[in-house]
């Protein structure tokens, strides 16, 4: 992956900003986002064909269509400059959660209040076939290429990742075939039979809020956005909301009560998708499995509750 330089980004972005040196906003997974002006941005996309983006384009406008009370991202522009993809989106009013909440503006509690009602959003927000075409992480093909259901679709890719990163994997996962193995009908049985958007890394960083800490946007779809049974999501965004965190297993579980008591997700399902992400993105960011990340996920995947609840 080459990531534009400063200089790079002026030249990319000269037919918007007239020549004038870009104001860089924020780097995701995907790409570097530069202001244009009061209403637009510009989005240089690190490795993204101009054929998925038009599908993010479709899913974006779909999105747009949903019962949200916050705002989402929106496509104006897909342009090739220099072979490499930029986007025009319509700009996001807010600060992030996470910055309002290290500036003292709002508490750990409103923020975890704030979070879950941003997952009851897109829970209740209904089936986005949109989603279903869209591919997750570095898959070249949609999650549901050659799977009839969200289950199937789950365990295909979990299947593809361990074969993939077997030889990282295998030491540091206890009885990882078994485990593996176990999730192909755990998931089947904790499937809420649900179905609606899922953001998949909805981190603090990819909420906006206002001053008084309300949700006006959720933004950086993609890494793992699709159509699916909203309990997955909801254990992913509450496993990441403070991952390397000292209380970061506390803050975990005290998500998973306030997710239990708000919108009715088991226990028991939590922990075994849980186990599916970690399965999954374990080796997302390091082949080697040599960061943080990978760390995170093979302790997940070897805790006694995850484990309980995969393996019975």
């Amino acid at each position: 992956m080459h990531v534009p330089t400063h200089d790079d980004a002026t030249r990319l972005l000269h037919r918007w900003t007239g020549g004038a040196e870009p104001r860089l906003l924020g780097q995701g997974m995907e790409g570097l986002v530069y202001e244009i002006d009061q209403d637009r941005v510009a989005k240089i996309w690190f490795g993204e064909s101009e054929a998925a983006l038009r599908r993010t384009r479709e899913f974006y406008d779909a999105l747009a269509g949903s019962p949200f009370a916050f705002a989402v991202p929106g496509i104006q522009e897909i342009q090739v400059v220099e072979g490499r993809c930029v986007t025009i989106e319509r700009r996001l009013a807010g600060t992030t959660m996470a910055d309002h909440l290290e500036a003292g503006r709002m508490t750990g509690d409103e923020a975890r209040s704030a979070f879950v009602d941003v997952l009851a959003q897109l829970a209740a927000s209904g089936p986005l076939p949109e989603g279903r075409a869209l591919s997750v992480m570095d898959e070249e093909v949609s999650l549901y290429d050659a799977a009839e259901d969200f289950p199937q679709a789950l365990h295909a890719l979990a299947e593809r990742r361990a074969e993939r990163f077997r030889d990282v994997l295998a030491p540091a996962v206890e009885d990882l075939d078994k485990k593996l193995d176990a999730l192909r009908t755990r998931l089947r049985e904790i499937d809420s039979g649900r179905r609606s958007v899922i953001h998949g890394d909805l981190i603090l960083g990819n909420i906006l809020v206002d001053d008084a800490g309300t949700p006006t946007a959720v933004l950086d779809w993609g890494f793992f956005s699709t159509e699916g049974d909203p309990v997955f999501d909801a254990a992913v965004a509450a496993s990441i909301f403070d991952m390397y965190g000292e209380h970061a297993l506390e803050t975990e579980l005290d998500l998973y009560g306030r997710i239990e008591e708000r919108l009715g997700h088991e226990r028991e399902a939590l922990l075994v998708y849980r186990a599916a992400y970690s399965l999954i993105t374990a080796n997302a960011y390091d082949a080697e499995g040599k960061d943080g990340h990978f760390a995170w996920c093979a302790a997940a995947l070897n805790r006694p509750d995850v484990v309980r609840a995969l393996l019975g």
